[in-house]
């Protein structure tokens, strides 16, 4: 009897085998996965002439990705998305572009009719997202300078990138690590001669910038102004210290902006670093569509053997030197 495969918008049944036995999670595992790509990348706000270079630098990653590298257990349902969202930069350097992996495990239909049937997931946590020239973990942080109504004037970054093998690192762990399952990001960054494509935010630049939203805040507050008067005192009296001292880098409590306490040490919980696009990092001469720094970010449930093992192997895929090689060529 041949395999009959169900093909639904949501859910796609499929025959385990050819006998009436029942369907087995541990040989799904096993079970040799397939591609399924995206029939139109998402396309926004991008020329022509641009668009053309940049599904060329997708198609490389892509190959590079396949065929280095075999799904198991597993579909890989992929995309590609192309261009600028608008407005999220006053000035753009270069057009951000991502490539997206969804890792949709085998899974027995358990709630079917015939327990020998299998479907594939139509969701899941576990991706590999590779982007040029924006952080994927940091939003609206591009190849570009801040839009004009940033309310803030900085973004918030959770955790300082470190080198690592000779690239930028940092992790982050979703939710609760002693769970059987729970969710990791590992974050990678590749750039021009370990430089970075964005500036910490210095003490008294954040100070000025939050005492400018304070004094707006001030105005508005009518009768109970007042409230907010330990907060400007905090800031005034902050602006007198040493410029050797205001010149480090901003460690703020993550709801501590208007409100200013102090600044904390690295690695406080609750903390984020205040940045800033570095527009001196790029080749300013290069077009749009050229990447000019990549992310890539593993994002996997661990404790689940299939999703461990194919995160595994793409990260052994993944060619980082060959990643920093595309950035400035066109």
């Amino acid at each position: 009897m041949k395999i009959i495969i169900l093909h639904f918008i949501s859910l796609t049944c499929l025959a385990l085998s050819s006998s009436a036995q029942d369907c087995n999670e541990e040989l799904l595992a096993q079970k040799p996965g397939t591609w399924k790509g995206s029939q139109q990348g998402f396309i926004r706000n991008v020329t022509a002439a641009d668009l053309t270079k940049e599904k060329a630098v997708i198609a490389a990653i892509h190959q590079m990705v396949s065929a280095n590298y075999k799904p198991t257990g597993c579909e890989v349902s992929y995309s590609k998305v192309f261009g600028k969202h608008l407005p999220a930069a006053k000035i753009w350097i270069s057009d951000p572009l991502q490539y997206v992996m969804y890792i949709l495990k085998y899974m027995c239909d358990v709630n079917g009719t015939d327990k020998s049937k299998y479907f594939v997931q139509i969701s899941t946590s576990t991706t590999v997202n590779i982007y040029a020239n924006s952080i994927g973990w940091i939003g609206g942080l591009y190849a570009a300078t801040l839009p004009d109504d940033e309310p803030r004037g900085y973004l918030k970054m959770k955790n300082k990138p470190q080198i690592r093998d000779g690239f930028y690192y940092s992790e982050e762990t979703l939710g609760d690590s002693t769970k059987p399952k729970f969710v990791k990001e590992y974050q990678w960054l590749i750039t021009y001669n370990d430089t970075l494509p964005f500036m910490y935010v210095s003490r008294k630049e954040y100070l000025l910038l939050t005492k400018i939203k304070l004094e707006k805040t001030i105005q508005q507050a009518g009768s109970s102004a007042a409230y907010y008067d330990k907060y400007m005192n905090n800031i005034n009296n902050y602006l007198k210290k040493p410029e050797s001292e205001l010149s480090n880098p901003a460690i703020c409590m993550w709801n501590d902006e208007e409100r200013f306490n102090g600044f904390v040490e690295e690695g406080t919980k609750g903390s984020f670093y205040a940045i800033k696009p570095n527009t001196g990092y790029y080749h300013s001469k290069l077009p749009k569509s050229v990447p000019q720094f990549f992310t890539v970010v593993y994002k996997v449930v661990h404790g689940d053997p299939v999703y461990d093992e194919n995160i595994s192997n793409i990260q052994k895929a993944v060619d980082f030197e060959s990643l920093k090689n595309m950035l400035g060529t066109e």
